[in-house]
């Protein structure tokens, strides 16, 4: 894992932390009915994921090998991604921003995207292995079409649906398969955005299984790839052992070939003094 990066589990936590912000950020962008109260909860959220990206980035400068300048040189969208811009705003009294602050929000996004593909990229090749990202961008569009045309159908005919919340509500509670039944759809096309996000809620049941069933037929895969390797090891160990034993055997039997040679040797020269002695009388 490159020290730069945190863990895996705490990259899939900042991505789904910074997601939901962006969520938020986006909704603030297309300026939507919702209520002042909301608008107020979205600036405390936005503050505090701002707060763990600035945590994030501190930590990131504390284990960079490089020069602190050359760092920030490289990396100077992120300070822009742990800008709380709207909670800054909005405590300037613009709850429905202006132009220009959606402009810095729409900035403070991309930031924030990059900051996702530098910080989180082992989590990220997770999901495209497991198609994750998939399904995380079919519930993006399901949540903001149907929630947008449930609002747009419903708004000024059913008197549940007072403002965006309410159809956020709505939605939400439906692809969860909650359905507390506190609102209740009473136009053909409100019943019809029902009905997608029932059906989009069977899909995303659907992924989200196969993705688990995935993970964990990947790390049994991991597991015996592991084991297997070790065995291999193991016994490569044990051959090496062997073939060292078998040349040592061969050592020993060219001694005793030596040896034989010297008594056959030492037997000859016996011999030939007998002769010589012989000779001699």
């Amino acid at each position: 894992m490159n020290a730069n990066r945190p863990s895996i589990l705490w990259q899939n936590i900042l991505i789904v932390l910074m997601i939901i912000d962006g969520i938020l950020l986006f909704l603030i962008v297309i300026s939507m009915n919702l209520r002042p109260s909301t608008f107020h909860n979205m600036g405390l959220i936005d503050l505090f994921i701002s707060l763990i990206i600035l945590l994030v980035f501190i930590w990131k400068i504390k284990e960079n090998k490089t020069s602190k300048v050359d760092f920030l040189k490289n990396n100077w969208t992120d300070i822009i991604a742990f800008i709380p811009i709207y909670f800054i705003a909005s405590e300037f009294g613009m709850i429905y921003p202006h132009i220009f602050i959606k402009i810095l929000i729409v900035v403070k996004l991309v930031a924030m995207y990059l900051f996702i593909q530098k910080i989180g990229s082992e989590a990220i090749k997770y999901q495209e292995k497991t198609r994750l990202d998939y399904a995380l961008a079919f519930f993006l569009v399901i949540f903001f079409f149907c929630s947008y045309v449930f609002y747009t159908a419903e708004h000024g005919i059913n008197p549940e649906v007072a403002t965006y919340d309410d159809s956020i509500w709505f939605v939400l509670q439906t692809i969860t398969t909650v359905g507390y039944g506190d609102i209740i759809p009473v136009t053909g096309i409100g019943r019809l955005m029902g009905v997608m996000s029932m059906f989009s809620a069977l899909i995303l049941t659907s992924i989200v299984t196969s993705v688990a069933t995935f993970s964990l037929i990947d790390k049994f895969r991991k597991g015996t790839e592991i084991l297997a390797e070790k065995t291999s090891s193991n016994v490569k160990t044990v051959n090496e052992k062997l073939n060292h034993i078998n040349t040592r055997l061969d050592e020993l039997d060219k001694i005793d070939d030596i040896n034989k040679n010297i008594e056959d040797m030492k037997s000859e020269i016996e011999s030939l003094k007998e002769i010589i002695k012989n000779k001699s009388k």
